[in-house]
């Protein structure tokens, strides 16, 4: 009689060894699925936030093109005036403009200034035989050689053609995603890595699809060398608005830790369609 007492105590203790190894791994198990979880603020590589860069698909460049990313010098223009022309800090004319980088910096006066924070120059070689023409996806990063620098990154997919046998020269605005880091200069270079990883910035680059918000919507062609240049200041301040409110849009989920509002929504739902 007795050994079965201590056989009923043994395995009640021993059920409730087992309901609490259970337990407790069902917590560990909750408590890493809410660890996984993005959160504002919280993006490696991004923001503040230490850690390497999350990419979902590396960029691969096609056979027998090669790609050289260099910076451009920090672009500013002061107040509500626009630009004549857009070219290179050194006067260098790069060609076509694609991208949508930028915003306002500095006091509430008159030394205000929209700032393009991060403009690259691609070199583009065509060393095959054939035209080829490939795309960069939305929410392409590229990552800085210098960590003081601001890290970039691609709202819509760009494509770019180049002849067989010849290079293309262009610059490509990006949206910075390190607010408080330095801008681009002509020193540093960048790597293509791939489309983010970040569910947060798809999720906002997704609301963006098919929006009038790059900066080629709104500059003029010229006919002569069909390289998109020049912009009228009315079309300008249309582009500043958007890009501005767009830049401190993804600083809010890489840098400032708030979730996007039903007032952000709302805004994405305003923008102009591209017709």
């Amino acid at each position: 009689m007795e050994w079965k007492v201590l056989f009923t105590i043994n395995i009640l203790f021993m059920k409730r060894k087992i309901n609490l190894l259970i337990i407790g791994m069902l917590f560990l198990l909750g408590f890493t699925a809410c660890e996984d979880i993005e959160k504002p603020g919280g993006i490696p590589g991004m923001g503040n936030t230490s850690g390497e860069l999350e990419i979902e698909e590396p960029f691969v460049a096609p056979d027998g093109i090669t790609i050289d990313v260099g910076g451009m010098d920090l672009i500013s223009v002061k107040g509500s005036d626009g630009l004549a022309n857009l070219k290179s800090p050194d006067g260098w004319d790069w060609g076509r403009t694609y991208g949508w980088g930028g915003s306002y910096h500095g006091r509430e006066d008159t030394l205000k200034k929209f700032v393009f924070w991060v403009t690259v120059k691609l070199t583009i070689n065509n060393l095959s035989n054939s035209d080829i023409s490939f795309t960069l996806p939305k929410g392409t990063v590229f990552k800085v050689s210098d960590q003081k620098a601001q890290n970039g990154i691609t709202l819509e997919d760009v494509t770019f053609s180049v002849d067989a046998k010849k290079d293309y020269r262009c610059q490509l605005m990006l949206m910075c995603l390190n607010k408080g880091r330095h801008g681009s200069d002509a020193d540093l270079s960048y790597e293509i890595l791939g489309t983010t990883a970040s569910g947060l910035l798809k999720d906002l680059i997704g609301y963006l699809q098919n929006k009038k918000i790059a900066i080629e919507n709104y500059l003029i062609v010229d006919g002569t060398e069909n390289n998109l240049k020049s912009i009228s200041t009315r079309d300008f301040e249309k582009y500043k608005e958007i890009s501005n409110h767009v830049q401190n849009l993804i600083w809010k989920l890489t840098n400032d830790g708030k979730e996007l509002s039903q007032e952000d929504m709302e805004y994405f739902h305003s923008l102009p369609d591209i017709n």
